[in-house]
């Protein structure tokens, strides 16, 4: 390359041109060259017009355009992001054996009444019929269309496991789609469903899609918060959502900055406050809300404590009352009619700080509106616990609540961006639509497949990644979704040399690199490139031109760097690594900041600071409980009747039969250790110090809790595999997160000396 490029130099423009056409046909025979010149990137203009969001900047860096409300057509630019985002996932959905497919985008509505969930979802569909009169629709999911399919063509269990997934558009009339891309009604989506003989095997593979998820969004260098979630309409008992904390979300999500507990809002606990006091002898202590349920039979009143602002949480409530129509937010028209019927009833759901005084109250509170009263027959019912029988808890999440799960940790609560959701649905699907098998022991009596699905929302990553890193000077892609990783401008008219220099750049294919060659002013060019947010740019300048030095420019690193033209390439590849290596984040210009903003920020890094530092420290302690299962396993399968003492973490014996209570063995079921004192008998904890006899009645297998709230059955063999692979995945983890704290002490470093310098800036000032 070294050669080629001082041969161009010397040989003038035509001799430049030559080369040019020489390296085209035999370096670039089997790759085009990539030039703006090329490509239609119709831009909406380089001055900001006012107070602009990501998606504002998507639209005038020309990614995509507006056709309707919440529907888009994506340009060139913008479809290069979306194919690059599919290729990541296309990849590690091949990774765990799932096959690709492509479902018809219009689905019956009979198979969805089959399923029972028509009823539920129909406001959000787009109907039509045929000239038939058949009733369709534009699927927003497919998971009647895929069971139907895998109904017809699965028959034995030795069809089985089955991972089927598409990457294709889907439609939902939203009422009011909003922030571009992150809610609209036609997207981008990808949509996998899994098919497996028993409950065992399909948590098996929920948590190997989960662990292909984690791999996907680090491979975006996209910070996730996988959150418990409530499964929906979707069905099912057991899901996660994928979320990015960003400040336009429309989620919440509350972290526990202790134990790495993480909840939306509509499953997320909190440990009541024991300190606060509510001065329950007056009726304004008493938060009133009313609702109804959709069938208009039972009326609610949730009573919750309002003197130190609490606010209600309505998810608590539909917990209690599933029927409880959220959708009514004035329900005194309805009630009114309600009243009349002798069957209706009331039912108060009072928090359980209120209720030792709720029935002294009584008397006092309207849990009838005045004017109802007299016309009310129906029965009263009051509730102030839980299904599980805890009290009941109707605050909204706030930040600085307790954790539910350990005694040190307070909930942090964020906005949050849903960029993918996995649901374990079980036979919600498979029974109603008939997709069963046949079982070697049981051949005549087919059973239901135990069925998962999983999507990740293509379109909202795109949305999200412009949101969250949106700066002043336009948007900020990490490499892995970039339209281009490098961008190449001449700050003169491009010519032969130019495109010589570019194809000698860009010989290997290896680099995704574009050339702005076109007629445009140099400084239009280079705010053109800062608004599409290309990760890595090149300027070929004066000394360029003169004496073969580019400069490099990136702004996420805050890097600009003369480089001498023939170290380029290995320049931009150590750069690139970098890089790959970045997560998203928002940068802050630090210069532009007061200092009372500068001592903001700070606070929040020391806060984030802390908290990673506390996630480490459970890491290594998670670490080394997992080494103490394996070892547990490992002294199990080697010498089962030799006497030792052994550790037990997220392991326990799959039974035994002991003096001790039901309590004392669920006990035993978390962390703790047993002491085996021969091949069948051990001492179970009832406390840390306190132990009983118990025996084994089964000593070839343990039950392995798997992180996700289930206890699994496995041999010793599969045990130690599963602990092997989490203690692996847990080591990785360390070595990033250690990164990353080693990063974030380097940021408070630098915003504690700006801030000194601003702070000394300011006395001389002060004095005069």
């Amino acid at each position: 390359m070294q050669t080629l490029i001082r041969a161009t130099r010397g040989r003038g423009h035509a001799g430049a041109c030559a080369a040019s056409q020489h390296i085209t046909s035999i370096g670039n025979a089997r790759r085009s060259r990539s030039t703006l010149s090329t490509i239609w990137v119709p831009t909406g203009g380089i001055t900001e017009t006012g107070s602009e969001s990501g998606h504002d900047k998507l639209i005038r860096a020309g990614f995509l355009r507006p056709s309707q409300a919440g529907i888009f057509h994506l340009l060139p630019l913008g479809l290069r992001v979306q194919k690059k985002i599919e290729k990541i996932i296309d990849r590690h959905m091949e990774s765990i054996g799932a096959s690709r497919l492509s479902l018809s985008t219009i689905t019956s509505e009979e198979l969805w009444k089959k399923s029972d969930r028509l009823n539920s979802v129909a406001p959000e569909l787009f109907r039509l019929t045929d000239r038939k009169e058949v009733s369709l629709m534009l699927s927003p999911t497919h998971e009647e269309e895929i069971t139907t399919l895998v109904a017809n063509t699965v028959q034995s269990y030795k069809d089985l496991p089955l991972r089927l997934y598409q990457i294709t558009r889907k439609y939902r009339d939203e009422m009011r789609p909003r922030q571009g891309l992150l809610r609209s009604r036609e997207f981008v989506m990808k949509d996998l469903y899994t098919f497996d003989v028993s409950a065992e095997t399909a948590i098996e593979t929920y948590e190997q899609v989960q662990a292909a998820y984690k791999a996907i969004f680090d491979e975006m260098k996209i910070p996730i918060l996988v959150a418990e979630a409530s499964s929906g309409d979707m069905g099912g008992n057991h899901s996660h959502e994928y979320h990015l904390a960003d400040a336009t979300g429309e989620d919440t999500v509350a972290h526990c900055t202790s134990c790495g507990y993480t909840a939306n809002d509509e499953v997320a606990k909190s440990r009541s406050k024991s300190h606060v006091v509510f001065d329950t002898n007056a009726p304004s202590s008493y938060g009133l809300w009313r609702g109804i349920t959709k069938d208009r039979n039972t009326l609610i009143n949730a009573w919750y404590p309002q003197s130190n602002g609490g606010c209600l949480n309505l998810h608590a409530v539909k917990d209690l009352v599933p029927e409880l129509d959220t959708s009514v937010h004035d329900p005194l028209p309805l009630w009114d009619i309600a009243v009349d019927s002798p069957d209706t009833a009331l039912v108060n759901i009072v928090d359980g700080r209120l209720a030792t005084s709720f029935g002294k109250m009584h008397p006092k509170l309207s849990l009838l509106p005045e004017e109802l009263r007299d016309d009310f027959v129906g029965p009263q019912f009051s509730t102030s616990t839980a299904a599980s029988g805890e009290a009941l808890n109707l605050l909204a999440l706030a930040e600085g609540d307790g954790c539910p799960r350990c005694e040190s940790g307070t909930l942090k609560v964020h906005r949050a961006l849903e960029l993918g959701h996995t649901f374990y649905l079980g036979t919600r699907y498979s029974k109603p639509l008939d997709a069963l098998v046949s079982l070697p022991d049981k051949p005549s009596q087919p059973v239901p497949i135990q069925m998962g699905c999983f999507g990740i929302g293509v379109s909202r990553i795109f949305g999200a990644v412009a949101e969250s890193g949106a700066e002043i000077k336009g948007l900020n892609w990490p490499r892995a979704i970039s339209p281009y990783e490098v961008a190449v401008i001449p700050s003169s008219a491009a010519n032969c040399e130019t495109l010589a220099f570019f194809d000698s750049l860009t010989r290997s294919g290896t680099l995704d690199a574009v050339l702005d060659d076109r007629k445009k002013a140099f400084g239009w060019k280079m705010t053109d490139a800062d608004m599409t947010g290309y990760p890595v740019v090149v300027i070929l300048g004066k000394a360029w031109r003169e004496c073969g030095v580019c400069e490099v420019q990136c702004r996420s690193l805050e890097l600009k760097q003369e480089v001498a033209a023939e170290e380029l390439p290995q320049f931009l590849e150590k750069l690139l690594q970098k890089l790959k290596a970045n997560k998203l984040c928002a940068t802050v210009n630090l210069d532009t900041l007061e200092p009372q903003q500068l001592a903001q920020v700070k606070k929040q890094l020391d806060e984030e600071l802390e908290h990673l530092t506390s996630s480490f420290a459970q890491l290594h302690g998670a670490q080394g409980k997992f080494k103490e299962c394996m070892r547990c396993v490992n002294s199990r399968s080697e010498s089962p009747k030799s006497k030792s003492q052994i550790a037990l973490g997220h392991c326990a014996e799959r039974t035994w039969r002991s003096r001790a209570s039901q309590a004392a063995r669920e006990h035993a079921l978390k962390w703790m250790i047993v002491r085996v004192t021969d091949s069948n008998e051990v001492l179970v904890p009832l406390t840390n110090s306190l132990y009983v006899r118990g025996e084994l009645t089964n000593t070839e297998t343990v039950l392995v809790d798997i992180g996700t709230g289930f206890l699994v059955e496995k041999k010793l063999k599969s045990a130690a595999t599963f602990y092997e692979n989490k203690i692996k995945e847990l080591t990785n983890s360390l070595k990033e997160l250690e990164a990353i704290v080693q990063q974030k002490q380097m940021n408070v470093r630098t915003i504690e000396e700006v801030l000194r310098q601003k702070m000394m800036a300011q006395q001389p000032s002060q004095s005069q």
